[in-house]
């Protein structure tokens, strides 16, 4: 079970780490201001209805990060290796397709991507849960 607990602890740890700055977005103030300006769209903070879109936005993946969590948190209880491996595999996909577009906005040139270290380390999560989803063992 060890390396199915480590490697799903680090994910946990690192998924809340992404998910504060969502929170503090939520919260508003610098976080919020320096979210906005890291966009690069001219004139949304003085668009109501661009705000209105991007705040609604940042709840919605609170709720998709917060739902994630919880799977992660579940699937530390699991005893049975085939389940923990589904799980895992399961998490992967999430965790990939959620990491995805700052790659493709990397590798197209756009620069409305998170800074390189954020994607590495958003990498370790992906890479872990592929890693037991194949070789975990109890």
């Amino acid at each position: 079970m060890k390396k199915f607990k480590t490697i799903l602890i680090v994910t946990l740890i690192l998924d809340i780490l992404q998910t504060i700055p969502l929170i503090m977005v939520k919260m508003g103030g610098e976080m919020k201001d320096e979210m906005i300006a890291s966009m690069g769209i001219d004139g949304l903070s003085d668009s109501a209805p661009g705000m209105f879109l991007m705040e609604t936005m940042m709840f919605v993946f609170t709720f998709i990060m917060v739902g994630t969590l919880v799977s992660i948190f579940y699937t530390l209880r699991l005893k049975n290796v085939e389940s923990l491996k589904t799980a895992s595999f399961l998490l992967f996909i999430s965790h990939l397709f959620w990491t995805m577009p700052d790659f493709i906005n990397l590798a197209s040139g756009s620069p409305s991507h998170p800074p390189i270290l954020f994607m590495v380390i958003s990498l370790i999560p992906v890479i872990g849960l592929f890693y037991v989803s194949r070789k975990g063992e109890l």
